[in-house]
């Protein structure tokens, strides 16, 4: 244990000191990551309060952006990567190159790879087979802007998928392993006038990989935003801001905590101002701060606040700003905050005291031509499909998104679970045989690699307010690590819970969040009275192919106990990769295609969304959309236009929305009216319709419908929220076509019975059990008869489940069939 302590801090003092890199880091899980700045809120500083409050990056007089066409190199093996990449005067006039952000896989360079479980590489963690590890170089240049003399600079990658080194002017700056959180370096000593060169190897898979191995298509490369940004002496370094409620839920308690870096010791005072949406400035603090690293804590109580939720997202401004010894801004920053409460209390998860049910999708990033590459179009596409389809809630499966999915679930109001970037199926995952000894999750040498991702994901979004719960990850196993990172963000953030699907019901989880339980166990735990946590399900309702069929079922008994309250279907996205054939044909590709069809792929099990790859909506959408509304209609006596009208929204009452009844009278529509519906929220009456009489002389159907009253950003007036349909006997399907004339004659003979009713006749053989003949004018109506067979097609979900295989006996059972007897039923008095 000391040699390897030794050895640990020899490596981190060459570091330190600018020694050159090993190119053995990225298969050692000992090496998290070198010279990263800690994990803080993803933020711009301004230099007045009116661009702080718009908070557009882009305006920001310290802020330059790095997108754009880099040089770039392609390898398929390390050994063959240019191992003098990073010096300044290399001639790099024969790479190609490639955008960024982008993945290396979808601009020519390597296959795209869709794998479910099991690796894409032979797993021997922390290594990774050299015959099949490509590596990719970039080189830009860059200038940095004059008046950012004497400035700090910071270079920001948002996410890089991939062991990436840096270096700058040929010197060594730092090393990143994780993706999906930012890699920020300080790279102040390494940059010179005028004319700079950046240069970064990237290695697609490393010893990190083995915690990334999600459902989804292994896409590499700087895949974020890459940027500059500059830091005054005195500078805001993180801060969080706490916009909780008081017991009542009526005020709220605001706390903020600024760290200031004041590299020269400078006295200054550090100003938190909050406005409201109309511009209204409701509260300002004031602390001084003169240290070299100064915690500054504020706080302050707003009464009667407007709180924030998935249906009234209201959205305060926290303005931060520091000012020097004689009140001069020094620069100023904002985050948008929404007052809200989230407990668990008696097994249920309360948000402002209020029980909300989960109406949840989970989600990939994925773009069906950019892959992992997020643009704000398409997370705007995705918000307002949730909400047309009454999807309250999303699981961020699995890695922190793009901050700017945050932002706009703050605006738009979606409830967030916010996930680590961990999963570790291809190892083995609970419940289930799989070796600890070599499985990361239980070996201490990989927990400070486990640790890195959860805190990064924390300390990056703690100011959220759509993010209402952490989770630690995802099919990883239950190693010691969760249990020490669930005791680690129950004292960071007290405001949240967290949910650990790997835990079961373990101590290590708020909630009990499993993923495709047994409907047995949901049975089970809705009826069991002394359980003291919520039921949630991370994962049900594998939405691939023609499914979504019996999701009322769930309903059903999520709906029969309090503690049951939803969950998050798998998933939103089919993950399609737009193609074209060789006929120039568009198609949406899968694993295999796209010329990786002899690698380890799951087909097309990427492709179990709820909308397609394009975002046009799939045919089960419309049922999760029926099962989802908060607006409920239950029949009290529907013939005589009497129903049950349930508001399940916690603020929404129902004078928001216009409602309409069509009665239809064998299929074609009579008569239909509208109504008004007086009714706050959590709340159920009895409404009387206008509607004709109904009789019994045909097949009535009562259609009733809830419209939005007004239009928002994401819903027109007029959108359909909420619809049921009421029904009659189907006694009446058919029109009678009057009294039969002909006599039916039967008769039996030893081996068959024969009938005749006018022009038709049949003859059934009672020895084989089988049709011989069907007539109409002696002509046959039928070439062939009805047998039994006890098979059909296989569908999508049926081949993940392994039915094939484990009921394929039944392929042909119907072959060796014997039949062992025949009954047969009497003519009736009326001939039937």
């Amino acid at each position: 244990m000391k040699k390897s302590l030794c050895l640990i801090l020899v490596i981190v003092v060459q570091y330190c000191n600018g020694q050159t890199f090993s190119f053995t880091e990225w298969e050692n899980e000992k090496i998290v990551e070198i010279n990263k700045e800690p994990a803080h809120v993803d933020f711009m500083a301004y230099p007045n309060v009116q661009l702080a409050v718009e908070n557009d990056f882009k305006k920001s007089p310290w802020y330059k952006s790095l997108n754009g066409n880099w040089k770039f190199h392609y390898t398929d093996q390390p050994k063959k990567r240019p191992v003098d990449f990073y010096k300044t005067d290399l001639d790099d006039a024969g790479w190609k190159t490639i955008p960024v952000p982008g993945n290396w896989e979808l601009n020519r360079f390597g296959l795209p790879i869709y794998t479910n479980i099991i690796y894409p590489f032979p797993k021997n963690p922390p290594f990774i087979d050299h015959q099949f590890a490509p590596v990719g170089t970039y080189r830009m240049n860059f200038t940095v802007p004059e008046n950012w003399e004497g400035k700090d600079v910071i270079i920001h990658f948002g996410s890089v998928t991939g062991a990436m080194y840096l270096y700058i002017n040929g010197q060594p700056v730092g090393f990143s392993k994780v993706s999906k959180t930012a890699a920020e370096f300080n790279i102040t000593k390494f940059l010179k006038n005028g004319n700079n060169v950046l240069a970064a190897q990237v290695y697609r898979w490393h010893d990190g990989s083995y915690l990334e191995d999600q459902d989804f298509w292994r896409l590499t490369g700087i895949e974020r935003d890459v940027y500059l940004l500059a830091k005054n002496k005195v500078s805001v370094k993180d801060f969080e801001l706490n916009a909780d409620l008081d017991a009542k839920y009526s005020s709220g308690l605001f706390n903020a905590t600024i760290l200031v870096s004041n590299t020269d010791n400078a006295e200054g005072t550090a100003v938190v101002d909050v406005f409201d949406k109309e511009g209204k400035k409701v509260v300002s603090l004031n602390n001084k701060f003169s240290s070299k690293q100064s915690q500054v804590s504020l706080s302050a109580t707003i009464k009667h606040v407007s709180k924030w939720s998935s249906e009234t997202p209201y959205l305060y401004t926290a303005v931060i700003t520091l000012k020097d010894s004689k009140g001069n801004i020094i620069e100023a920053a904002s985050h948008k905050i929404g007052f809200r409460k989230v407990e668990i209390k008696n097994a249920q998860l309360l948000v402002n005291g209020k029980k909300i049910m989960v109406h949840g999708v989970n989600r990939h990033e994925h773009d069906e031509v950019l892959g992992h590459v997020p643009t704000k179009e398409l997370m705007l596409k995705d918000i307002q499909l949730m909400k047309q389809h009454n999807i309250n809630a999303v699981r961020l499966a699995h890695y922190p998104n793009d901050p700017e999915w945050l932002r706009l679930c703050d605006e738009y109001g979606l409830y967030v679970v916010d996930e680590a970037n961990i999963e570790v199926h291809g190892m083995g995952v609970w419940p289930g045989n799989f070796d600890k000894s070599v499985h990361p999750a239980y070996l201490p040498s990989w927990e400070p690699a486990f640790m890195d991702r959860i805190k990064r994901m924390v300390e990056r979004d703690k100011n959220h307010a759509s993010i209402i719960i952490w989770s630690m990850g995802n099919e990883c196993g239950n190693g010691k690590v969760f249990f020490d990172a669930y005791k680690w963000i129950k004292e960071r953030d007290k405001s949240r819970p967290v949910q650990f699907e790997q835990s079961g019901e373990e101590a290590n989880t708020d909630i009990v969040c499993p993923m495709y339980p047994p409907i047995s166990y949901m049975k089970n735990y809705a009826a069991d009275k002394t359980k003291t946590r919520p039921f949630i399900m991370c994962e049900y309702a594998h939405a691939m192919g023609n499914s979504s069929g019996n999701f009322q079922e769930y309903f059903d008994i999520i709906k029969s106990s309090p503690h049951m309250q939803g969950g998050f279907i798998w998933d939103w996205v089919d993950q399609g990769i737009k193609a074209k054939d060789a006929n120039g044909k568009t198609y949406w590709a899968y694993g295999g295609d796209l010329g990786a069809g002899h690698l380890q792929n799951d087909l097309n099990f990427c492709a179990n969304g709820l909308v397609a790859a394009d975002r046009s909506p799939h045919p089960g959408i419309y049922e999760v959309k029926k099962v989802y509304q908060d607006i409920i209609f239950k029949d009290k006596d529907w013939k005589k236009g009497l129903i049950t009208i349930e508001n399940n929204f916690n603020y929404t009452a129902l004078s928001a929305f216009d409602f309409k009844w069509v009665l239809l009278k064998n299929g074609k529509e009579i008569q239909s009216g509208k109504f008004t519906v007086e009714l706050a929220p959590e709340s159920v009456k009895d409404t009387q319709l206008n509607i004709p009489a109904v009789g019994d002389d045909a097949e009535y159907l009562l259609n009733v419908f809830a419209y939005t009253k007004n239009a928002t950003v994401m819903l027109p007036a007029g959108h359909e929220v909420a619809r049921e349909q009421f029904g009659s006997n189907v006694k009446y399907n058919y029109a009678y076509a009057g009294d039969n004339t002909d006599n039916l004659v039967v008769k039996k003979n030893n081996n068959s019975i024969e009938f005749s009713s006018g022009d038709i006749a049949g003859k059934f053989n009672t020895n084989n059990g089988q049709w011989a003949s069907y007539t109409y004018k002696n002509k046959p109506l039928l070439k062939s008869f009805p047998e039994p067979y006890f098979w059909r097609a296989p569908t999508d979900n049926d081949f993940g489940s392994h039915m094939p295989e484990r009921l394929g006996i039944w392929r042909s059972a119907h072959t060796n069939r014997k039949m062992t007897s025949i009954k047969t039923g009497e003519q009736t008095a009326e001939g039937v």
